[in-house]
């Protein structure tokens, strides 16, 4: 099982290298919507990694922005996924 260090490298460093630009620097809470970095489409295939990569089912009623606008969110989501399985 992966500990939060390794989740938050892997969740980190696929939202940089799918949605963010080389010289572009990304703050923890900083929000991904309001910033132009992800949209509702990305928000798919972001859940659609985090399904993947961590062996969790993310339910419809999670599917909202709130759970995905930053990568404190994002991990928030997926620990307490992970703690549930």
């Amino acid at each position: 099982m992966l500990d939060n260090a390794e989740i938050e490298k892997l969740v980190v460093e696929f939202i940089k290298k799918r949605f963010l630009r080389q010289d572009r620097a990304l703050g923890y809470e900083e929000s991904l919507f309001a910033n132009n970095v992800i949209d509702s489409f990305g928000m798919l295939e972001l859940i659609a990694f985090i399904e993947k990569s961590f062996k969790i089912r993310i339910s419809p009623s999670e599917v909202k922005i709130e759970n995905f606008d930053t990568i404190g969110n994002i991990l928030r989501l997926i620990n307490s996924k992970v703690k549930e399985a």
